[in-house]
């Protein structure tokens, strides 16, 4: 027997309008900003609906909190007399959970229940989950990435108003990230700054995106591509002591890293700049900002850079080694001078 295809969250849309809703919506997966923004959107299309403040309930599925008691609510009529919408979220940490299959099974029309269970579903053969997917009232919420996430940014970017191209949202991933509601932040930041037929740059994004006023990610790389020691240093302390996580850093240099060596291969056989940016799967800013990095272009030093950015992570990841120390250790192997 095929394996039946989960219901993307984006395919619920063609089961509501103003006029017309499923019984129940079952919100899943991992990506915890499209369920909270699916869960929003139901509530506002209903809203209209709900004649009464008494006919939207929210539970949550807390330690000890009954699921047949929240659905007993389900089938009381609503005040109003029009709709009622009953959200549960963290339907996961209930225990009662096969509760809502004999609800499936005959659910009121008068109510629309909002279910979120913000992790990933293994076993969809199992009870009320089989239930949910026969009926259509289940949609997963898989995490974005690569061009699906581009594509979502420049959709995001253009209902918001902003001129952004597939190239800008690279970059903006790039500096940002593949939390969407990071992205999200950051696109009302452009909004703020740029009009709707303004040209972005790299620089501009680059500039607005940062997470320090003083310096970025980017200048950290820049000094490093330069074999400037000092000035890496400098940086990196100061992104630290601005909030800059040391694992966000290590893997923002590790990805530097990797572009440079996938360019000393694509310089060699001649690939135009904008044709390489796209065979490197990153902006055509990025890249350019990347072949400043003139010190690292050798193999005998990227290979030196793989091993000091391994020990780094390790040291990271297996010690209690002081953020500030990880830095000044790994910056003098990149660099390959000694640090006093």
């Amino acid at each position: 027997m095929a394996k039946k295809e989960i219901p993307s969250i984006t395919g619920y849309t063609k089961y509501i309008s103003k006029e017309k809703f499923l019984p129940v919506y079952f919100f899943c997966g991992e990506d915890q900003y499209s369920i909270d923004a699916a869960v929003e959107s139901v509530e506002k299309t209903i809203s209209s609906h709900l004649l009464s403040d008494f006919d939207r309930e929210f539970f949550s599925g807390e330690k000890g909190q009954s699921l047949a008691q929240i659905l007993d609510t389900a089938f009381s009529f609503p005040f109003g007399g029009g709709k009622k919408l009953i959200v549960i979220k963290n339907f996961e940490k209930f225990n009662d959970k096969k509760e809502l299959t004999g609800y499936l099974a005959h659910p009121p029309d008068f109510t629309v229940l909002v279910i979120t269970q913000p992790v990933k579903i293994t076993d969809f053969s199992r009870e009320p989950y089989s239930g949910l997917l026969a009926r259509q009232f289940l949609f997963e919420a898989r995490n974005s990435s690569g061009e699906e996430l581009v594509q979502w940014v420049v959709r995001s970017a253009n209902r918001a108003g902003i001129n952004f191209s597939d190239d800008n949202a690279r970059t903006l991933i790039e500096i940002a990230g593949e939390d969407k509601m990071l992205l999200e932040m950051q696109l009302r930041k452009f909004k703020n700054y740029f009009g709707r037929d303004q040209e972005l740059t790299f620089d501009d994004i680059k500039k607005v995106s940062s997470p320090t006023k003083e310096y970025s990610i980017f200048d950290l790389q820049d000094a490093i591509g330069r074999g400037d020691q000092k000035k890496a240093l400098e940086v990196g302390f100061n992104l630290l002591d601005s909030g800059a996580e040391i694992i966000y850093i290590i893997n923002m240099i590790a990805k530097f890293i990797l572009t440079l060596a996938q360019m000393t291969e694509l310089l060699k056989l001649k690939v135009p700049d904008f044709e390489a940016a796209k065979l490197a799967g990153i902006s055509y800013g990025y890249y350019m900002n990347c072949k400043r990095g003139t010190f690292l272009m050798n193999d005998s030093r990227l290979l030196n850079a793989s091993r000091a950015l391994l020990e780094a992570d390790l040291s990271v990841k297996t010690s209690a080694s002081d953020p500030k120390t990880v830095i000044l250790t790994l910056i003098s192997k990149l660099s390959g001078v000694a640090v006093n």
